[in-house]
């Protein structure tokens, strides 16, 4: 069946070329002839035979031609001028050979024809076409018509393009016909169209037709661009409207420069330049629009590179059109008409592979293609103007084709319609009916439970009675959840009830914008509430407040890249008006009241304060309507979107103690809060435990307990932070992520900026466990990762993970300092004894000091509590002093050290971090030169860190060696690259080295600032 069907397309397709070949051959074969064959043949038209009842006279035939002359009536009946050429009108006279070889665009010349046998006394008109691109038209040596003005030479010509109409009444039977043209600024000049005779009536009514003809197309053609622009900005996705649209410009715009040149009606002051400019310009975009519209429509059999390398060339020729003169562009024609044909070749061939394929409406699309091109083809063989005839095949045929798509497409949607309406039916069923059946256990279990807690079963101690109550709150928290999802469904029945009393809002706000605030450190955008003085209180379902301003600063947060986004209130008579606004996308104007009837997804922000389902700007839209408000929004594309909504004012408000409470769920009544300083266990290794929620501080403290561990526990991030500044002995942090004010990646990435990930491992706990989730909580710092609801077993061992990894970096970090004590070096203690004994006979009394900074130095070194290995500056730099004082005994006073010290700086840092550069200044600096030189030592507090410094002026270091003067070598001791090494582990950058020969050498390195700088 298939090949039967191929086989007849194939037949089709070919039946179709060879007709059109054979209308070519025919046309090339037979030329046209005028009714009753009269045609100017060898610059003579007899009208013998000729009555204005045959109709309007075509003046395309021979012509005389004379080339570089313009020849008056006298010079063409007296002088017999030689002729140049017999022209065929309408040609252009580039086509003319004199000598053997084509005149050249640029010049003027003169065609006549001699009229024999007319009625004398009987009016005539001519309809004159434009001429290229100037000229004078006489009857024997009357001027009856003119367009721009026809010179021998560029100076004395300017050119015009506007048809005229000129009338003349013959004084004899024969007279002349005497045309002047000149061309100086296009690249072909002469005849190009055929003059037309017939009585001034007959003209002035074909004039009129042509006007009418001509002005009904246009507007049938705008009014088509501005219909099918429409479309589109309605539904983006198909393309195939705008291309069309284009096409109806460009049609119509042919239309206004061709025939009677309607352009000048419509802009009189437009000039030659500009026409051929938008003629040109339409010539290239016209088959590359076309091209573009059969990919809309046929995309599967098209090629993109073809497609793009046509637009490419669209753009080029449009800006050589552009940027260069008439005379360079216009000699290009033949290139433009030549891709234009190549083009449209691709498109049929194109429109035929999806025919052969049954694409739908191929065979429409493809008829009128190809009507098209034959038109197009025409036109460029004949010098012919079938445009028109082709633009009514485009209107005829695209709009169908288009409006046949629209009505299926209708049709789809309106079966798709009803299939989501039955589906959606069955979603809000399933909905309910297992919400419903969620319900049912749970209350069986909150039943149970609260039984129990009242001694239905006999009286339970009050340990008991806690831990039950505990099992209450979940279930309750647990049906909370299940009511979320029946939401929906309430709404639709008008069945949601709403906890409607006064409260403030601007708490809910600075809560919501705080949170989301922590969520987008790093965009481009800052999120705002701009709220002066206390709000009045408002009658409205707190936690539905929430879910509203979490909706909406989630889609402005979804929708803005950069600016702000914020949120202000203010009173507006008997209401409180919210705004939220924002600099993101905008919306559309006509989707402003749509945006309320699709359904959205609601905030999925995860430090919102309660969990639940998710409703969207619909829902908000009932919630807000419910609570006695109203919604609406401004919004402006590209410039953003401003949400407002409104809440009645309270009266008569009671006096209540204000908390935040509803950023945090509360336990059930008999559930007791656990105060942010609690400690549940003394013994053992100590954890931190933050989390808003009693009820899961108690929990997972338990299961903490039970695995040996103290845990001290905090129900904000402030709670922590201030904990962490009080004690810093803790071997982990238990963070949960979702806490209202500061969230839990907010204060991770605090604790990072007072210890490292190696130093104070944290574990964050979190009922969202997306890959999104993991990587913010990785980026802001944590050491792992726990999704909501776990197992003990598991919470546990991670625990014991991270302990151990606290555990291992202790002992690495105590092996460390003993590997740094392990440095002193047994020479430089036999030089210092050395030194102290020569000064024991000469000098008892330096003996003495220099002993006493020896103890000082070694007390220093080997004095470390509990192997710690940070220390103060200040006893770093007492270090320095006794070693200085040591080096100055040996070397006298060729040795000097400058302390420069920029106040007091209260900062701890690693061990042994300045006092090996200063060794290193004194043994690889200046030892070299004797010992004698200047050190340096510099404290200063710079941009919130403290700058340390060692200068020597020694003969430093050449630059090839100083790039690798970090790098670990054998035997060095405690080198720079041991320093370097400790500082880039714990701060992210190491040390700065600056040398050069001759001049000394320069170490520093920064750390953060720590305690009161003053």
């Amino acid at each position: 069946m298939n090949r039967k069907i191929d086989k007849k397309r194939i037949f089709i397709v070919l039946s179709i070329i060879l007709i059109t070949l054979s209308f070519f051959v025919y046309i090339l074969g037979f030329p046209n002839t005028d009714k009753g064959g009269l045609r100017p043949k060898d610059g003579i038209l007899d009208l013998e035979n000729w009555s204005p009842d045959n109709g309007i006279l075509s003046l395309a035939g021979g012509w005389n031609f004379y080339w570089n002359s313009f020849l008056t009536y006298q010079n063409i009946t007296k002088d017999n001028p030689g002729l140049d050429v017999k022209a065929n009108i309408p040609e252009v006279w580039n086509k003319y050979k004199m000598n053997g070889k084509n005149l050249p665009g640029f010049g003027y010349g003169t065609y006549t024809i001699k009229v024999v046998n007319a009625s004398v006394g009987k009016p005539l008109a001519l309809k004159i076409p434009i001429l290229a691109t100037a000229y004078q038209l006489y009857i024997d040596d009357n001027l009856i018509s003119s367009s721009g003005k026809a010179g021998r030479d560029k100076e004395h010509f300017s050119p015009g393009y506007k048809p005229q109409v000129a009338e003349f009444t013959p004084a004899k039977e024969s007279f002349e016909i005497i045309v002047h043209v000149a061309n100086f600024v296009y690249a072909q000049g002469g005849m190009c169209y055929p003059i037309s005779m017939g009585t001034p009536g007959q003209i002035q009514s074909m004039e009129r037709s042509t006007d009418d003809k001509d002005l009904i197309l246009f507007g049938a053609l705008i009014i088509m661009a501005f219909y099918y622009i429409n479309i589109f900005l309605l539904r983006r996705e198909d393309k195939s409207s705008l291309y069309f649209a284009l096409i109806c410009v460009i049609l119509a715009t042919t239309t206004a420069i061709s025939g009677d040149y309607l352009i000048y009606r419509l802009i009189p002051g437009i000039s030659f330049k500009e026409i051929i400019a938008v003629y040109y310009i339409i010539l290239c975009w016209f088959p590359v629009c076309a091209a573009f519209i059969i990919e809309a429509l046929f995309p599967e059999d098209n090629s993109r590179k073809v497609l793009r390398a046509a637009f490419v060339y669209a753009i080029i020729m449009s800006l050589i059109i552009l940027l260069t003169p008439v005379s360079f562009y216009s000699g290009l024609v033949y290139v433009i008409d030549a891709a234009g044909i190549l083009i449209g070749v691709y498109c049929i061939i194109t429109l035929t592979i999806s025919f052969l394929r049954e694409r739908k409406d191929a065979l429409i699309v493809f008829l009128g293609a190809y009507i098209a091109g034959t038109c197009a083809v025409y036109d460029m063989l004949f010098q012919s103007s079938t445009t028109k005839l082709a633009s009514l095949v485009m209107l005829i045929v695209q709009p169908f084709v288009l409006a046949k798509r629209f009505s299926e497409a209708y049709k789809n949607v309106s079966y798709m319609s009803q299939k989501l309406l039955k589906l959606d039916k069955l979603k809000d069923e399933f909905l309910s009916n297992t919400s419903h059946e969620l319900r049912t256990p749970l209350n069986g279990i909150l039943g149970i439970t609260d039984a129990m807690i009242k001694g239905s079963d006999g009286q339970l101690n009050q340990r008991q009675k806690q831990d039950l109550s505990l099992i209450a709150s979940s279930s309750r928290r647990l049906a909370n959840l299940v009511n979320d999802i029946l939401d929906y469904s309430k709404l639709k029945v008008g069945d949601l009830k709403l906890d409607i009393r006064p409260i403030r809002i601007e708490g809910l706000i600075y809560t919501v914008v705080n949170v989301l605030r922590q969520l987008n450190t790093e965009k481009d955008y800052e999120i705002l509430s701009d709220i002066s003085g206390e709000l009045p209180y408002v009658m409205a379902d707190e936690n539905r407040v929430i879910q509203v301003l979490y909706n909406l600063l989630g889609n402005a947060i979804k929708f803005t890249t950069n600016g702000y986004i914020k949120v202000t209130a203010r009173k507006a008579g008997k209401m409180l008006e919210i705004c939220v606004s924002d600099t993101g996308e905008g919306i559309p104007a006509g989707k402003l009241e749509d945006i309320f009837k699709s359904f959205e997804q609601v905030d999925t922000s995860l430090t919102r304060a309660h969990g639940g389902t998710g409703l969207g700007l619909p829902i908000t839209k009932h919630l807000i309507e419910l609570q006695g408000g109203s919604i609406w929004v401004e919004s402006y594309p590209g410039k953003g979107s401003k949400f407002y909504f409104t809440l009645p004012l309270a009266e008569n408000v009671p006096v209540v103690n204000e908390q935040a409470a509803s950023v945090s769920e509360l336990t059930a009544a008999s559930a007791e809060e656990i105060p942010s300083d609690a400690e549940t266990s003394a013994e053992g290794i100590r954890i931190l435990l933050v989390d808003d929620d009693a009820v899961n501080l108690k929990a997972e403290a338990a299961v903490l307990k039970l695995g040996g561990y103290s845990v001290k526990v905090a129900n904000s991030g402030k709670a922590a932070l201030g904990e962490l500044e009080k004690n810093t002995g803790y071997a982990l942090v238990i963070l949960d992520v979702m806490m209202p004010e500061m969230s839990g990646y907010e204060v991770c990435r605090k604790f990072r900026d007072i210890k490292p990930a190696f130093d104070l491992p944290v574990l964050m706990l979190t009922a969202k466990a997306s890959t999104q989730d993991i990587v913010l909580g990785f980026e802001a710092g944590a050491n792992d990762y726990l999704p909501k609801p776990f197992e003990p077993e598991e919470l546990l061992a991670r625990v014991r993970t991270l302990v151990n990894l606290k555990l291992s970096v202790d002992k690495a970090m105590a092996a460390e300092v003993a590997f740094l004590q392990a440095q002193i070096k047994p020479h430089f203690l036999f030089n210092t004894l050395n030194t102290i004994s020569s000064f024991c006979d000469s000098d008892p009394a330096r003996a003495q000091v220099l002993i006493d900074e020896f103890s000082n130095y070694l007390r220093h070194c080997f004095d470390f509590k509990s192997l710690e290995s940070f220390g103060s500056l200040e006893n770093e730099l007492n270090l320095v002093r006794s070693y200085v004082e040591i080096q100055k005994a040996r070397f006298g006073e060729q040795l000097q050290v400058v302390f420069d010290i920029e106040g007091r700086v209260n900062a701890r840092l690693p061990l042994l971090s300045i006092q090996p550069l200063v060794e290193n200044a004194v043994n690889h600096g200046l030892r070299k030169k004797g010992g004698k030189g200047i050190i340096t030592i510099s404290v200063r507090k710079f941009s919130g860190e403290v700058q340390i410094s060692v200068k020597d002026d020694g003969q430093g270091i050449e630059p090839e060696k100083l790039e690798h003067l970090l790098e670990e070598e054998s035997g060095r001791g405690i080198g720079l690259w041991n320093i370097n090494r400790r500082l880039k582990g714990i701060y992210g950058k190491g040390l700065i080295i600056e040398s050069s020969p001759g001049k000394g050498i320069k170490v520093t390195f920064s750390i953060p600032q720590g305690g009161d700088l003053n």
